[in-house]
């Protein structure tokens, strides 16, 4: 069976951000889009096992992670989720630092 989350040509990026940075990653959400790219922007959410499930789905799918660095989101425990499940699954993670 396909995976509908990798209908696309073009490449697959999802960002990792702490909610308090949301304008900085919107922000580079839009580079992205205009670059053409299809990018995975998660939003706040309940930590539960299905929202985990769809994170890993999602990250899994992607090209690439790009990992948003700040304060904020290195105390983030949906960001560590976020990376390490991209770690277990292969996918590279790009570290971009913003302060």
């Amino acid at each position: 069976m396909l995976n509908p989350l990798r209908r696309f040509d073009r490449r697959r990026t999802f960002i990792s951000y702490a909610v308090r940075d949301l304008p900085l990653s919107r922000a580079h959400l839009e580079r992205l889009r205009a670059c053409d790219e299809f990018v995975f922007l998660d939003y706040p959410q309940r930590w539960s096992t299905s929202a985990q499930r769809t994170i890993v789905e999602w990250v899994r799918s992607a090209d690439r992670v790009i990992y948003v660095a700040t304060p904020h989101s290195r105390l983030s425990r949906w960001v560590r989720f976020e990376v390490e499940a991209a770690r277990r699954c292969g996918v590279p993670v790009e570290r971009v630092a913003l302060l």
